[in-house]
């Protein structure tokens, strides 16, 4: 049977299978309910957790899945997959994986990269002590977006003009490292981070204090998508410094000729039809899981990318402000009863997650190697645990 059928409609869809799927499998779950703010069909708006595994496992694989909104409908395929496709019914005794569904749960209901206060959860782990600077090429390219509650071809394309200028007088990188890096001072703006931990950030957190101390080790594995590089294989962000060893072990897992700075960037320019190197980011999940358990983790991993064949690297360009003007539009938006709210909608789901059924086929069966390698690195791991506390009886 075709493995595109993990692939759900919506965001009730996915949690409900979600959730069905973990049930058979006597996961523990639990679920944290988003305040004040309910899906589209008037449900509530949920993250939802399964521990499958013993709770003192020693090791443990975090695979989360919505970081960004509608990137959760590949995320969320992935780990259905993984929970009924028998890659976990019979773990590593001191193994255990915790799958987070839809960690931006309004983002995955209302097809929004960002969540219900514009906020990018994946820029919103920084110290807020000391935070990052907005730059004036950043400030410049926000001040030309059209207002957060309008979404039509002619502001799109006005839009799209003084991006072309601005891409012709600082380059690909210095644009996208400054619609993308992170910024703290325009709430309407993309890549927006926030002014404090957000609710999802905060839910993670919980999440992760909860841990048994027995736990020494995460790897930790988050679903995304959707990166214009060839359908090859998936791209490999792996947020371990290059010279720590847990860099390391994230290459014994997806391969050094993945997670490679150089590979990397080769992928990324790929995608976004551009040159230069790896862009900067601020405040990124994996490095608060890393902040949140430090006293007694180690956590090594990154985001896996769904991808899918190249652009012409206009129309790639084109897509991706499509996309990144979308999810802000619904960010502010919570109305999918008009029409036309309903086209924008489907045409931003096509964006994150196509509905070809042989790219999603392919796309689920890199996810599946990609998740076992994971999982068998964990069993590596552990092992070398148990033996480090055996030597040291």
């Amino acid at each position: 049977m075709s493995t595109a059928k993990f692939f759900s409609e919506n965001y009730q869809e996915a949690r409900l299978r979600f959730v069905e799927a973990a049930s058979l499998l006597k996961a523990n779950l639990k679920s944290f309910t988003l305040p004040k703010i309910l899906a589209p069909d008037g449900s509530e708006l949920c993250i939802d957790t399964a521990w499958v595994g013993r709770a003192d496992a020693k090791v443990i694989l975090l695979c989360i899945s919505g970081t960004h909104g509608p990137e959760g409908f590949c995320g969320s395929a992935a780990q259905l997959q993984t929970l009924t496709d028998g890659s976990i019914d019979n773990l590593p005794e001191d193994v255990a994986v915790l799958f987070i569904h839809a960690l931006n749960p309004y983002g995955f209901a209302y097809m929004s990269r960002y969540n219900e206060n514009n906020v990018d959860l994946n820029r919103n782990w920084i110290n807020f002590d000391d935070i990052p600077k907005t730059s004036a090429l950043c400030q410049e390219l926000n001040s030309l977006l059209p207002p957060i509650d309008e979404f039509n071809e002619q502001h799109f394309n006005k839009a799209l003009q003084s991006l072309a200028k601005l891409l012709e007088k600082h380059g690909g990188l210095a644009v996208e490292n400054a619609l993308g890096a992170g910024q703290y001072s325009i709430p309407e703006g993309l890549g927006y981070g926030g002014k404090e931990r957000e609710w999802s950030s905060v839910i993670l957190a919980e999440i992760l204090s909860s841990l048994n101390p027995r736990t020494q080790k995460i790897a930790y594995l988050d679903w995304h998508s959707l990166v214009r590089s060839g359908t090859d294989d998936m791209v490999y962000l792996c947020f371990n410094k290059t010279d720590d060893p847990l860099f390391k072990r994230c290459a014994s897992w997806w391969g050094d000729h993945n997670i490679r700075t150089e590979a990397v960037a080769e992928k990324w320019n790929k995608g976004l039809g551009r040159e230069g190197g790896r862009p900067e980011r601020h405040g990124l999940v994996m490095w608060g899981v890393q902040d949140a358990t430090q006293a007694c983790q180690e956590v090594a991993g990154g985001v896996v990318e769904f991808t899918d064949q190249p652009l012409e690297p206009l129309l790639q360009k084109l897509e991706n402000m499509r996309a990144m003007l979308l999810s802000r539009y619904f960010a502010h938006n919570r109305d999918l009863s008009s029409e036309y709210n309903q086209s924008l909608y489907l045409q931003s789901r096509e964006l994150w997650a196509p509905s070809d059924q042989s790219w999603r086929e392919l796309q689920l069966q890199h996810a599946q190697r990609i998740f076992n390698a994971t999982l068998n690195g964990a069993a590596i791991w552990a092992n070398e645990t148990s033996d480090v506390e055996t030597n040291n009886e």
